[in-house]
């Protein structure tokens, strides 16, 4: 599902991705970690086409988005790209819902205007969705009136109701307290059950050990492991990540 190779982004002067290469598989769930600063926001910026890459290759679901060229990353064609951004889901830290849509319209809004559906299909996507997250009594309330935990779970459901390939999720409980964490984690949980592509960059370490396939340890532009979660958590072969897994256990 996902293929990238040597994958550079600058900032001016400032390297902040040197060299990633990784795949992921189809059904399988990638916990990004790291450090504030490590590179890995950029490169699901990257990934889901918010930023663009200055050099190597990107394959997402078998068609590829950017190639090496010259040491230059050349991007394919807009038609591509719009495909490719249709195959993917990206839900933010933040939410990002309209404050003046209802949860409904929040959900249906894309489904419209960009897949061309009915409003009664569209409605019925959303509403099988909140039911899912559990929050099918919240259809008609507007996101001033929901917990961040709510919202959150709505950005999801706004997301799937698209029909993504692979859901990327850029820290989707930092802004949560403990309780309304552990909410959306348990919706992310249902999804790795039912085989869904995810890539999560967290913070969220017991849910990279126990609900990922993978884990990938960045820092400083770089991977420095990545491999088996409960391997790369209980027996950490590189000191950068021992001294950062070291920081979180210090704290509980």
């Amino acid at each position: 599902m996902i293929n990238a190779r040597s994958i550079v982004k600058s900032f001016g002067d400032n390297v902040v991705l040197k060299d990633i290469s990784f795949t992921l598989e189809k059904g399988h769930v990638l916990s990004i970690i790291g450090p504030s600063g490590s590179g890995k926001s950029t490169l699901l910026r990257i990934l889901t086409q918010l930023e663009s890459a200055d050099g190597g290759s990107l394959d997402l679901v078998g068609k590829t988005l950017f190639r090496d060229v010259d040491g230059r990353a050349v991007y394919e064609s807009n038609a591509v790209r719009r495909e490719l951004n249709l195959k993917t889901g990206l839900v933010f830290q933040n939410f990002n819902l309209f404050p003046h849509f209802s949860v409904l319209r929040n959900i249906t809004e894309a489904q419209r205007a960009v897949l061309r559906r009915g409003k009664e299909e569209a409605e019925e996507k959303a509403m099988e969705l909140l039911k899912k997250m559990n929050l099918a009594d919240r259809a008609n309330s507007y996101p001033c009136e929901l917990s961040g935990g709510q919202k959150q779970r709505v950005s999801i459901a706004r997301a799937l109701a698209m029909d993504p390939e692979i859901l990327f999720f850029d820290e989707p409980t930092s802004a949560l307290d403990p309780e309304l964490t552990m909410e959306v984690l348990k919706v992310i949980r249902s999804l790795a059950e039912e085989k869904m592509t995810m890539v999560v960059v967290t913070h969220e370490m017991n849910f990279a050990k126990g609900s990922s396939d993978e884990a990938l340890f960045m820092d400083e532009g770089v991977i420095v492991e990545h491999g088996n979660p409960v391997e790369l958590f209980e027996n950490p072969k590189e000191e950068r990540l021992k001294r950062f897994l070291n920081t979180f256990n210090s704290r509980t």
